[in-house]
């Protein structure tokens, strides 16, 4: 007895051993499927969450593929509402389930939802063509391994599925009233010109159907990588799931393709000011002939951090604290003095409000941090992105409340029309060129028209002669813009905007120009705290306008600043000057291909930065 006693001890004592392959396994034919609890997400109508369950498929190299048991949530894979542009079949087209609205939602909030700050988020596996988070594929649903038939047509009772209380009551989940089970998602795209997804009905058939349908459950997916596990309780039966846990050291990993924010900040030391010093604008940058303007964009700009790290040594907020307020923007100050107006994405709260939403990365700053963009000389910034609700409504109240008492000027429209919908459209005054802004974030088809009428208001009620439409959108982390966005850029100027300007992938990407107007996908990162590991390559775009003798106002100049951004215990962007350098930033710049009606910089661009026009019309 006393040497079991001892053994047992011993046993308890020793470190967690990494899981093994044989310790979970997968669908085994006449032993049917083992379970797992893993994360939380809303069940109960009311939305109160509880542990999922998954089965599990399949267990190879170490890898275990986990189907969850019930059919958790839905939404739609391109978020289309207008039943005009269903019917009209004019909403953007995908060619895979990866261009899908879908697949970032999942790997974004439904993630945050799902794991939270879970260090098991570590050992999820990237998912090639889905991310970490994923809906498997028409070809894994026919895979016999998995447990599943090889027949696409018969009715399979595996591929039938029951929704939880919360996707049938509070999200609308179809069902079939007759054996109370559900259709699903499966992340394969038929035909981008037949708008059609694959679909599991309730009988167990895949067949297709339409993006834009509402009710179609998600049924999803993880990889996990067992070495990095250990089972902590359960013994893999469906009423008594293995209970895992991570065995690792390393931080909560980000999501892909986002967040954008990184999981932890480093204890790092602030980086010494005499590590980069402040570059001095040219003279030809604040020397303009009579009647000319110049406007700078840079990208986002997140001048606080994420709530849980605010007091982390290396935070934004204990960086400020000990540097002041001008130190963020010392390193390109000149530049942004020079200039007649400076427009940024402020991509942060102004709150001290503690109440936030339900995800990882809720991004603020203390009010007095305002502080920031005034020493930085900005003047105008978009706060419509999707982090300007991370304080809910209160917290962006508390925003453009901060902004208005400082006298910085901004614009946004979010929910517009809506109850608790904020629609301010900026003006600015600029020598006799009178300048308008929108903001849309995460833009839709269905918005098309709201822009188009909020250009139209700047046109006629505001004499605005130039308009800048602002888009939160694309693709975190990736670095060429999607075939819809530039069908989209060409709508909105069509529809008379004289600059997009974009941002929210936190990496620089192309710019174009169709009939004369720069299109800029995205300006990048430019001082963010809570920053990811991306490319830190940003720079400042700068605009130069003048003022025709018949009043016509026309691009003079396109000009690019080759800057690249700080992380954690710096977050002062600084000019490149090495040539090599500034010509890689250049060439992030030029897509490498043409597109219809599209213009990309000349040549000399790579070489210069700079793309000068006469009289509208772009020199070689």
């Amino acid at each position: 007895m006393r040497k079991a006693l001892i053994f047992m001890l011993l046993v308890l004592l020793l470190p967690a051993a990494a899981l093994a392959q044989a310790d979970i396994c997968g669908y085994a034919k006449g032993q049917g499927y083992e379970y797992v609890q893993l994360g939380e997400y809303p069940y109960e109508a009311d939305g109160t969450k509880k542990p999922v369950l998954w089965r599990v498929l399949d267990t190879t190299d170490g890898k275990a593929l986990l189907l969850t048991e019930y059919i958790i949530d839905t939404q739609q894979a391109i978020f289309e509402t207008d039943q005009k542009v269903i019917e009209n079949r004019t909403y953007r087209r995908i060619s895979s389930y990866a261009e899908s609205d879908l697949m970032p939602w999942l790997n974004t909030e439904g993630l945050d939802t799902l794991l939270g700050d879970d260090p098991i988020r570590n050992a999820l596996v990237e998912e090639a063509g889905g991310g970490k988070l994923f809906i498997l594929t028409s070809e894994q649903f026919l895979t016999t391994s998995y447990g599943f038939a090889a027949d696409m047509w018969n009715e399979q009772k595996s591929r039938q599925a029951e929704g939880t209380p919360y996707a049938i009551k509070a999200r609308n989940l179809y069902v079939d009233r007759s054996i109370y089970k559900s259709p699903y998602w499966a992340a394969t795209i038929k035909d981008p010109e037949d708008y059609k997804l694959q679909l599991i009905g309730y009988n167990g058939h895949l067949s297709w159907g339409a993006y834009t349908r509402v009710n179609v459950g998600l049924r999803l997916s993880v990889r996990l990588d067992l070495a990095q596990l250990e089972i902590i309780g359960g013994t893999g039966k469906k009423d008594d799931p293995y209970i895992l846990s991570y065995t690792g050291t390393a931080p909560v990993a980000s999501v892909a393709p986002a967040p954008t924010e990184a999981p932890a900040i480093p204890e790092a030391t602030v980086a010494p000011e005499a590590a980069v010093q402040p570059t001095q604008a040219p003279a030809a940058s604040a020397e303009r002939a009579e009647g000319e303007i110049l406007l700078s964009f840079v990208g986002d700009c997140s001048i606080g951090d994420s709530a849980q790290y605010t007091t982390t040594a290396s935070s934004y907020h204990n960086v400020v604290d000990e540097k002041g307020y001008a130190w963020p923007f010392s390193l390109v100050k000149d530049y942004l003095a020079a200039d007649d107006l400076t427009v940024a994405n402020l991509e942060n709260v102004f709150t001290t409000r503690t109440a936030h939403t339900d995800k990882m990365y809720n991004l603020v700053a203390a009010p007095d941090h305002v502080n920031i963009l005034l020493e930085g000389s900005v003047e105008i910034v978009n706060t419509v992105n999707n982090h300007c609700m991370d304080f809910m409504q209160a917290g962006y109240e508390d925003t453009l409340e901060t902004l208005d008492q400082a006298g910085i000027a901004h614009f946004g429209s979010v929910y517009p029309g809506q109850k608790y919908g904020h629609d301010h459209l900026g003006v600015q005054e600029v020598g006799d060129i009178c300048i308008g802004f929108v903001g849309f974030s995460y833009p839709q088809d269905s918005d098309q028209k709201k822009i188009a009428n909020r250009i139209k208001k700047l046109r006629e009620e505001e004499n605005c002669d130039l308009v800048v439409v602002s888009l939160h959108w694309g693709r975190e982390t990736y670095m060429t813009p999607e075939s819809w966005q530039i069908t989209y850029a060409k709508k909105v100027i069509d529809a008379g905007a004289d600059v997009i300007w974009g941002h929210h992938p936190h990496v620089i990407q192309p710019i174009q120009f169709y009939k004369g107007k720069p299109i800029m996908y995205s300006t990048g990162n430019f001082t963010f705290g809570t920053m990811s590991k991306v490319d830190p390559s940003t720079g400042i775009f700068q605009l130069t306008y003048e003022k025709a003798a018949d009043g016509a106002v026309q691009m003079k100049k396109f000009q690019v600043i080759p800057c690249e951004t700080q992380g954690s215990g710096d977050y002062r962007p600084f000019e490149l000057t090495d040539e090599a350098e500034r010509r890689a930033v250049f060439q992030e710049l030029v897509l490498k291909k043409e597109y219809k009606n599209c213009v990309n910089p000349p040549a000399s661009f790579l070489e210069t930065g700079i793309i000068e026009f006469e009289n509208g019309e772009m020199l070689p």
